[in-house]
């Protein structure tokens, strides 16, 4: 089986063996930013080629931001992805024969954590990735809580907090704006650990936003531990987290969301996800 996780900057994917386990040494990624919808298409046709060429491939599994129609595989995202935007992307691997199914890429980082990795076997478990935006999932029961779209049933992002938005103070711009200057995070995480102060000022500003507002939300969902993901995550310990659940960062940084992509595949939605609803 062919697993994508398709992200705004990379797509990533990888093969599954028979039990559904994705193979470390098949992980790859390759651009997936493109000006039109058939650039888009191109590059998941490159994808399936690779994959029919490792081995066998008859099904395939897509793990993408939303809002998305997941049953007919057309993006509805207008901020991102604007290139396939009210278009289907399933064509491409029907024409190559392939059986494909999609989930939102909060559900399968969640899925890819709690079947194997930080959140495992616990009974509550929620998630943040922390990246260009600000996802968040959380589980009852070993199911994704979801609404009706099949989206995390409560998304953080968008949250109000204080003038804006969630997402206005926690993101990749956030580290930026407090920082001063739009470089990679990796070059603002490397001056903090050097030692440069508005580096350093620019993670704990961040942290001290992210743990007030996951100090509201995890109470209200009764969440009972957090997983961080996201390649922000990687210098997790700039944030000086004040949280009131014990966090880990994910174990599976890199591909966490590819291994959900193909637990659920493996399992289907009935086994993954519930509809919930959040007062």
């Amino acid at each position: 089986m062919l697993v994508l996780d398709i992200g705004g900057t990379f797509l990533k994917y990888a093969m599954t063996d028979v039990h559904g386990r994705v193979l470390a040494e098949s992980v790859r990624q390759i651009p997936s930013e493109a000006s039109n919808y058939e650039e888009f298409a191109d590059v998941l046709r490159q994808v399936i080629e690779a994959g029919k060429q490792a081995e066998k491939t008859e099904k395939a599994c897509v793990s993408i931001p939303g809002p998305f129609d997941f049953e007919h595989g057309i993006s509805l995202m207008q901020h991102k992805f604007a290139a396939i935007y009210r278009r289907s992307i399933r064509p491409p691997f029907e024409d190559a024969g392939i059986e494909v199914t999609f989930l939102h890429d909060s559900t399968a980082f969640i899925l890819g954590e709690a079947s194997d990795g930080s959140l495992a076997g616990r009974a509550a478990p929620c998630c943040v990735m922390l990246g260009t935006g600000l996802g968040f999932a959380f589980m009852r029961d070993a199911h994704v809580c979801v609404n009706e779209q099949r989206t995390p049933a409560f998304t953080l992002w968008n949250m109000p907090w204080k003038q804006g938005i969630a997402e206005d103070y926690v993101s990749t711009r956030a580290i930026q704006q407090i920082y001063g200057s739009v470089i990679s995070i990796r070059s603002i995480a490397e001056a903090a650990y050097a030692g440069e102060q508005k580096a350093l000022e620019a993670f704990r500003r961040t942290g001290a936003e992210l743990s007030q507002i996951l100090q509201t939300v995890i109470p209200k969902l009764g969440c009972d531990c957090l997983a961080l993901g996201g390649q922000i995550a990687k210098s997790a310990d700039l944030f000086e987290l004040d949280l009131p659940v014990p966090w880990f960062v994910s174990r599976h940084l890199d591909d966490a969301a590819l291994r959900g992509a193909a637990f659920f595949a493996t399992h289907g939605p009935g086994r993954c996800e519930r509809l919930c609803s959040i007062v």
